[in-house]
Protein backbone atom coordinates (compact mmCIF):
# COMPACT_ATOMS: atom_id res chain seq x y z
CA UNK A 1 0.00 0.00 0.00
CA UNK A 2 2.99 2.30 -0.28
CA UNK A 3 2.70 2.95 -4.02
CA UNK A 4 0.67 5.84 -5.46
CA UNK A 5 -1.29 3.42 -7.65
CA UNK A 6 -2.49 1.57 -4.54
CA UNK A 7 -3.58 4.85 -2.91
CA UNK A 8 -5.54 5.73 -6.04
CA UNK A 9 -7.43 2.44 -5.80
CA UNK A 10 -8.72 3.25 -2.32
CA UNK A 11 -12.34 4.24 -1.90
CA UNK A 12 -12.13 7.40 0.20
CA UNK A 13 -14.75 9.39 2.14
CA UNK A 14 -14.07 12.83 3.60
CA UNK A 15 -16.56 13.93 6.27
CA UNK A 16 -16.74 17.62 7.20
CA UNK A 17 -18.85 19.15 9.98
CA UNK A 18 -20.92 21.49 7.80
CA UNK A 19 -20.47 23.36 4.54
CA UNK A 20 -22.31 26.66 4.91
CA UNK A 21 -19.30 29.01 4.65
CA UNK A 22 -15.89 29.07 3.03
CA UNK A 23 -13.41 29.79 5.80
CA UNK A 24 -10.31 28.20 7.29
CA UNK A 25 -11.48 24.60 7.75
CA UNK A 26 -13.23 24.62 4.38
CA UNK A 27 -9.99 25.72 2.72
CA UNK A 28 -8.31 22.72 4.34
CA UNK A 29 -11.15 20.51 3.10
CA UNK A 30 -10.48 21.73 -0.43
CA UNK A 31 -6.83 20.69 -0.12
CA UNK A 32 -7.82 17.29 1.28
CA UNK A 33 -10.14 16.80 -1.68
CA UNK A 34 -7.26 17.57 -4.04
CA UNK A 35 -5.14 14.85 -2.44
CA UNK A 36 -7.95 12.36 -3.02
CA UNK A 37 -9.65 13.57 -6.21
CA UNK A 38 -12.06 10.63 -6.32
CA UNK A 39 -13.17 10.94 -2.69
CA UNK A 40 -16.85 11.29 -1.83
CA UNK A 41 -17.58 14.22 0.50
CA UNK A 42 -20.11 14.27 3.34
CA UNK A 43 -21.40 17.10 5.55
CA UNK A 44 -24.30 17.57 7.94
CA UNK A 45 -25.57 20.61 6.02
CA UNK A 46 -24.61 22.08 2.64
CA UNK A 47 -24.96 25.48 0.99
CA UNK A 48 -23.28 25.11 -2.38
CA UNK A 49 -23.60 28.82 -3.14
CA UNK A 50 -20.95 29.54 -0.51
CA UNK A 51 -18.38 27.13 -1.95
CA UNK A 52 -15.71 27.64 -4.64
CA UNK A 53 -16.22 25.91 -7.98
CA UNK A 54 -13.70 23.17 -7.15
CA UNK A 55 -15.87 22.01 -4.24
CA UNK A 56 -19.20 22.61 -5.98
CA UNK A 57 -18.22 20.07 -8.63
CA UNK A 58 -17.56 17.33 -6.07
CA UNK A 59 -20.01 14.63 -5.04
CA UNK A 60 -21.28 15.84 -1.64
CA UNK A 61 -23.82 13.96 0.50
CA UNK A 62 -25.67 15.49 3.45
CA UNK A 63 -27.53 14.18 6.50
CA UNK A 64 -31.21 14.33 7.41
CA UNK A 65 -30.53 17.73 9.03
CA UNK A 66 -30.38 19.22 5.52
CA UNK A 67 -34.13 18.61 5.23
CA UNK A 68 -35.06 20.31 8.51
CA UNK A 69 -36.54 23.86 8.51
CA UNK A 70 -34.01 26.58 7.68
CA UNK A 71 -31.18 24.11 8.17
CA UNK A 72 -28.51 26.17 6.40
CA UNK A 73 -29.18 29.19 8.60
CA UNK A 74 -30.00 27.37 11.85
CA UNK A 75 -27.51 24.49 11.61
CA UNK A 76 -26.00 25.39 15.01
CA UNK A 77 -29.44 25.09 16.63
CA UNK A 78 -29.51 21.49 15.43
CA UNK A 79 -26.24 20.63 17.15
CA UNK A 80 -27.97 18.18 19.51
CA UNK A 81 -29.05 16.14 16.47
CA UNK A 82 -25.64 15.91 14.83
CA UNK A 83 -24.38 12.89 16.79
CA UNK A 84 -27.35 10.95 15.41
CA UNK A 85 -26.96 12.40 11.92
CA UNK A 86 -23.31 11.37 11.58
CA UNK A 87 -23.96 7.91 13.01
CA UNK A 88 -26.57 7.36 10.29
CA UNK A 89 -24.19 8.09 7.40
CA UNK A 90 -23.66 4.97 5.30
CA UNK A 91 -19.89 4.57 4.91
CA UNK A 92 -19.90 0.92 3.90
CA UNK A 93 -17.40 0.17 1.16
CA UNK A 94 -14.98 2.98 2.00
CA UNK A 95 -11.40 1.91 2.75
CA UNK A 96 -10.31 5.27 4.16
CA UNK A 97 -12.45 7.80 6.02
CA UNK A 98 -11.04 11.22 6.89
CA UNK A 99 -13.13 13.27 9.30
CA UNK A 100 -12.35 16.97 8.97
CA UNK A 101 -13.66 17.94 12.37
CA UNK A 102 -13.98 20.69 14.95
CA UNK A 103 -17.40 19.49 16.09
CA UNK A 104 -19.17 16.16 15.52
CA UNK A 105 -17.87 14.77 12.21
CA UNK A 106 -15.49 12.35 13.94
CA UNK A 107 -18.57 10.57 15.33
CA UNK A 108 -19.14 8.68 12.08
CA UNK A 109 -19.12 4.88 12.07
CA UNK A 110 -16.55 3.62 9.54
CA UNK A 111 -16.87 0.26 7.88
CA UNK A 112 -15.17 -2.69 9.55
CA UNK A 113 -11.53 -2.74 8.52
CA UNK A 114 -11.54 0.85 7.23
CA UNK A 115 -8.95 3.35 8.42
CA UNK A 116 -10.48 6.40 10.14
CA UNK A 117 -8.17 9.42 10.36
CA UNK A 118 -9.47 12.51 12.16
CA UNK A 119 -7.93 15.78 11.01
CA UNK A 120 -8.78 17.70 14.18
CA UNK A 121 -9.01 21.50 14.19
CA UNK A 122 -9.79 21.34 17.91
CA UNK A 123 -11.84 19.18 20.28
CA UNK A 124 -15.32 20.69 20.17
CA UNK A 125 -14.57 24.23 21.39
CA UNK A 126 -17.96 25.05 22.95
CA UNK A 127 -17.96 21.78 24.90
CA UNK A 128 -14.34 21.86 26.07
CA UNK A 129 -11.81 24.73 25.92
CA UNK A 130 -14.32 27.47 25.14
CA UNK A 131 -17.28 26.29 27.22
CA UNK A 132 -17.23 29.07 29.84
CA UNK A 133 -16.58 31.72 27.23
CA UNK A 134 -19.53 30.67 25.08
CA UNK A 135 -21.84 30.23 28.08
CA UNK A 136 -21.01 33.72 29.35
CA UNK A 137 -22.20 35.25 26.06
CA UNK A 138 -25.75 34.00 26.74
CA UNK A 139 -28.07 36.57 28.26
CA UNK A 140 -30.59 34.54 30.25
CA UNK A 141 -30.19 32.05 33.08
CA UNK A 142 -32.40 29.59 31.23
CA UNK A 143 -30.15 29.72 28.16
CA UNK A 144 -27.04 29.21 30.28
CA UNK A 145 -28.67 26.28 32.10
CA UNK A 146 -29.75 24.64 28.86
CA UNK A 147 -26.27 25.05 27.39
CA UNK A 148 -24.70 23.55 30.53
CA UNK A 149 -26.94 20.48 30.26
CA UNK A 150 -26.45 20.11 26.50
CA UNK A 151 -22.67 20.46 26.69
CA UNK A 152 -22.46 17.95 29.56
CA UNK A 153 -24.21 15.45 27.30
CA UNK A 154 -22.06 16.44 24.28
CA UNK A 155 -18.86 15.93 26.24
CA UNK A 156 -19.94 12.42 27.25
CA UNK A 157 -20.82 11.61 23.65
CA UNK A 158 -17.58 13.15 22.36
CA UNK A 159 -15.52 10.92 24.63
CA UNK A 160 -17.55 7.82 23.78
CA UNK A 161 -16.86 8.06 20.02
CA UNK A 162 -13.09 8.40 20.34
CA UNK A 163 -12.71 4.66 19.84
CA UNK A 164 -14.05 5.13 16.30
CA UNK A 165 -10.93 7.15 15.39
CA UNK A 166 -7.80 5.18 14.52
CA UNK A 167 -5.44 8.14 14.17
CA UNK A 168 -5.67 11.80 15.19
CA UNK A 169 -3.90 14.56 13.30
CA UNK A 170 -3.70 17.91 15.13
CA UNK A 171 -3.36 21.24 13.34
CA UNK A 172 -1.02 22.76 15.95
CA UNK A 173 0.84 22.00 19.17
CA UNK A 174 -1.97 23.66 21.13
CA UNK A 175 -4.57 21.37 19.57
CA UNK A 176 -2.29 18.38 20.18
CA UNK A 177 -2.22 19.32 23.87
CA UNK A 178 -6.04 19.57 23.93
CA UNK A 179 -6.44 16.16 22.28
CA UNK A 180 -4.21 14.70 24.99
CA UNK A 181 -5.92 16.65 27.79
CA UNK A 182 -9.54 15.95 26.84
CA UNK A 183 -9.38 12.69 24.86
CA UNK A 184 -6.23 11.10 26.36
CA UNK A 185 -5.11 10.26 22.84
CA UNK A 186 -1.84 10.72 21.02
CA UNK A 187 -1.72 12.68 17.78
CA UNK A 188 0.70 13.86 15.12
CA UNK A 189 0.88 17.46 13.94
CA UNK A 190 0.40 18.41 10.30
CA UNK A 191 -0.04 22.14 9.86
CA UNK A 192 -2.72 23.40 7.43
CA UNK A 193 -1.35 24.88 4.25
CA UNK A 194 -1.84 28.18 2.46
CA UNK A 195 -1.26 29.28 -1.15
CA UNK A 196 2.27 30.72 -1.31
CA UNK A 197 3.20 30.42 -4.98
CA UNK A 198 2.06 32.16 -8.12
CA UNK A 199 1.31 35.80 -8.78
CA UNK A 200 -0.69 37.54 -6.11
CA UNK A 201 -3.40 39.81 -7.45
CA UNK A 202 -3.44 43.21 -5.82
CA UNK A 203 -5.95 45.97 -6.29
CA UNK A 204 -5.45 49.67 -5.79
CA UNK A 205 -5.27 50.66 -2.13
CA UNK A 206 -7.11 53.87 -3.03
CA UNK A 207 -10.05 51.77 -4.16
CA UNK A 208 -10.10 49.47 -1.12
CA UNK A 209 -9.56 52.14 1.54
CA UNK A 210 -10.09 55.55 -0.11
CA UNK A 211 -10.34 57.11 3.35
CA UNK A 212 -6.70 56.18 4.09
CA UNK A 213 -4.80 57.25 0.99
CA UNK A 214 -1.06 57.14 1.74
CA UNK A 215 -1.68 56.93 5.50
CA UNK A 216 -0.22 54.08 7.57
CA UNK A 217 -2.68 51.63 9.14
CA UNK A 218 -2.95 48.43 11.11
CA UNK A 219 -5.21 45.62 9.97
CA UNK A 220 -7.61 43.14 11.55
CA UNK A 221 -9.30 40.72 9.16
CA UNK A 222 -11.68 37.86 9.85
CA UNK A 223 -14.97 36.97 11.53
CA UNK A 224 -16.06 39.43 14.19
CA UNK A 225 -16.83 37.07 17.06
CA UNK A 226 -16.13 37.51 20.76
CA UNK A 227 -13.23 35.10 21.24
CA UNK A 228 -11.14 36.83 18.55
CA UNK A 229 -10.93 39.87 20.88
CA UNK A 230 -10.99 42.53 18.16
CA UNK A 231 -12.16 44.84 20.94
CA UNK A 232 -8.58 44.88 22.24
CA UNK A 233 -7.24 45.97 18.85
CA UNK A 234 -9.80 48.75 18.62
CA UNK A 235 -9.15 50.06 22.12
CA UNK A 236 -5.36 49.93 21.65
CA UNK A 237 -5.61 51.93 18.42
CA UNK A 238 -8.03 54.36 20.08
CA UNK A 239 -5.43 55.00 22.79
CA UNK A 240 -2.51 55.32 20.38
CA UNK A 241 -4.50 57.26 17.76
CA UNK A 242 -3.40 54.75 15.11
CA UNK A 243 -5.44 53.93 12.01
CA UNK A 244 -7.00 50.49 12.14
CA UNK A 245 -8.92 48.78 9.33
CA UNK A 246 -11.31 46.11 10.62
CA UNK A 247 -12.29 43.88 7.69
CA UNK A 248 -15.05 41.36 8.30
CA UNK A 249 -18.54 40.80 9.62
CA UNK A 250 -20.07 38.90 12.50
CA UNK A 251 -22.20 39.10 15.60
CA UNK A 252 -19.78 41.56 17.28
CA UNK A 253 -19.94 44.13 14.47
CA UNK A 254 -22.33 46.63 16.03
CA UNK A 255 -20.74 46.42 19.46
CA UNK A 256 -17.30 46.99 17.96
CA UNK A 257 -18.52 49.94 15.90
CA UNK A 258 -19.96 51.52 19.04
CA UNK A 259 -16.53 51.41 20.72
CA UNK A 260 -14.56 52.66 17.72
CA UNK A 261 -12.90 56.06 17.71
CA UNK A 262 -12.26 58.29 14.66
CA UNK A 263 -9.21 56.29 13.50
CA UNK A 264 -11.07 52.98 13.23
CA UNK A 265 -12.53 52.00 9.84
CA UNK A 266 -14.75 49.03 8.98
CA UNK A 267 -14.97 47.09 5.71
CA UNK A 268 -17.76 44.51 5.70
CA UNK A 269 -17.43 43.13 2.18
CA UNK A 270 -14.22 42.53 0.25
CA UNK A 271 -12.79 40.21 -2.38
CA UNK A 272 -9.72 38.01 -2.04
CA UNK A 273 -7.86 40.54 -4.18
CA UNK A 274 -8.86 43.36 -1.84
CA UNK A 275 -7.83 41.30 1.19
CA UNK A 276 -4.41 40.73 -0.40
CA UNK A 277 -4.11 44.49 -0.96
CA UNK A 278 -4.93 45.20 2.68
CA UNK A 279 -2.35 42.66 3.86
CA UNK A 280 0.32 44.04 1.54
CA UNK A 281 0.12 47.66 2.67
CA UNK A 282 -0.60 47.40 6.40
CA UNK A 283 2.06 48.31 8.96
CA UNK A 284 1.21 45.11 10.83
CA UNK A 285 -1.60 42.61 11.23
CA UNK A 286 -3.18 42.65 14.70
CA UNK A 287 -4.22 39.26 16.08
CA UNK A 288 -5.34 39.61 19.72
CA UNK A 289 -7.35 36.38 20.03
CA UNK A 290 -6.25 32.84 20.82
CA UNK A 291 -6.78 30.59 17.80
CA UNK A 292 -6.33 26.89 17.21
CA UNK A 293 -4.10 27.75 14.25
CA UNK A 294 -4.93 31.09 12.60
CA UNK A 295 -4.63 31.01 8.82
CA UNK A 296 -4.90 34.80 8.58
CA UNK A 297 -1.62 35.11 10.50
CA UNK A 298 0.09 33.18 7.71
CA UNK A 299 -1.79 35.04 5.00
CA UNK A 300 -0.42 38.31 6.34
CA UNK A 301 3.12 36.90 6.38
CA UNK A 302 2.79 35.60 2.81
CA UNK A 303 2.54 39.24 1.78
CA UNK A 304 5.53 40.21 3.91
CA UNK A 305 3.54 41.89 6.68
CA UNK A 306 4.55 41.40 10.33
CA UNK A 307 2.00 40.22 12.89
CA UNK A 308 1.36 41.47 16.42
CA UNK A 309 -0.30 38.56 18.18
CA UNK A 310 -1.35 37.28 21.56
CA UNK A 311 1.33 34.68 22.14
CA UNK A 312 -0.81 31.61 22.75
CA UNK A 313 -2.36 28.99 20.50
CA UNK A 314 -1.46 28.40 16.87
CA UNK A 315 0.73 31.51 16.55
CA UNK A 316 3.38 29.72 18.58
CA UNK A 317 3.84 27.50 15.52
CA UNK A 318 3.40 30.07 12.75
CA UNK A 319 5.40 33.09 13.99
CA UNK A 320 8.98 33.85 15.02
CA UNK A 321 9.01 36.49 17.74
CA UNK A 322 10.98 39.63 16.81
CA UNK A 323 11.47 38.26 13.27
CA UNK A 324 8.03 37.86 11.70
CA UNK A 325 6.22 39.91 14.33
CA UNK A 326 5.78 40.54 18.04
CA UNK A 327 4.08 38.47 20.72
CA UNK A 328 2.25 40.11 23.62
CA UNK A 329 1.84 37.82 26.59
CA UNK A 330 -1.19 39.22 28.42
CA UNK A 331 -4.54 39.46 26.69
CA UNK A 332 -5.04 43.07 27.76
CA UNK A 333 -5.17 46.47 26.06
CA UNK A 334 -2.03 47.67 27.86
CA UNK A 335 -0.04 44.64 26.73
CA UNK A 336 -1.16 45.13 23.12
CA UNK A 337 -0.36 48.86 23.24
CA UNK A 338 3.18 48.04 24.38
CA UNK A 339 3.56 45.45 21.61
CA UNK A 340 2.45 47.93 18.94
CA UNK A 341 4.93 50.51 20.20
CA UNK A 342 7.65 47.87 20.32
CA UNK A 343 6.85 46.70 16.80
CA UNK A 344 7.19 50.24 15.47
CA UNK A 345 10.86 50.16 16.54
CA UNK A 346 11.66 46.90 14.71
CA UNK A 347 13.11 46.85 11.19
CA UNK A 348 11.46 43.81 9.63
CA UNK A 349 12.92 41.89 6.70
CA UNK A 350 9.87 41.37 4.47
CA UNK A 351 11.64 38.73 2.37
CA UNK A 352 12.43 36.73 5.51
CA UNK A 353 8.75 36.95 6.55
CA UNK A 354 7.63 35.70 3.12
CA UNK A 355 10.16 32.87 3.13
CA UNK A 356 8.99 31.79 6.57
CA UNK A 357 5.35 31.72 5.42
CA UNK A 358 6.36 29.65 2.39
CA UNK A 359 7.25 26.73 4.67
CA UNK A 360 3.49 26.35 5.29
CA UNK A 361 2.58 25.77 1.64
CA UNK A 362 -0.38 23.74 0.43
CA UNK A 363 2.06 21.49 -1.42
CA UNK A 364 3.82 20.68 1.85
CA UNK A 365 0.48 19.97 3.54
CA UNK A 366 -0.65 17.63 0.77
CA UNK A 367 2.65 15.75 0.81
CA UNK A 368 2.56 15.28 4.60
CA UNK A 369 -1.03 14.02 4.57
CA UNK A 370 -0.31 11.55 1.80
CA UNK A 371 2.82 10.26 3.51
CA UNK A 372 0.89 9.84 6.79
CA UNK A 373 -1.95 7.90 5.17
CA UNK A 374 0.50 5.62 3.34
CA UNK A 375 2.32 4.88 6.60
CA UNK A 376 -0.91 3.83 8.34
CA UNK A 377 -2.44 1.63 5.66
Amino acid sequence: MSESSDIEKLKVAIVHDWLVNYRGSERVLLELSKIFPNAVLFASVLDKDKLPEELKRREIHTTFIQRLPNAVKWYQKYLFLMPFAYRMLDLRGFDLVISSSHSCAKGIVPAKGALHVCYCYTPMRYAWSGFKEYRNTLQSRISRLLMTILMFWMRQWDLSVNSRVDQFIAISHEVQRRIQRYYHRESVIIFPGIPVTGRHLYGSLDTVVPFLTDEPYYLSLGRLVAYKRIDLAIEACNILHRNLVVAGTGQELQRLKASAGPTIFFIEEFTDEEAATLYLHCDAFLFPGEEDFGLTVLEAQVHGSPVIAYGRGGVEDTMIDQKTGIFFLEQTVDSLVQAIEQSECVRYDKDFIKDHAATFSNDHFQRRILEFVKSKL
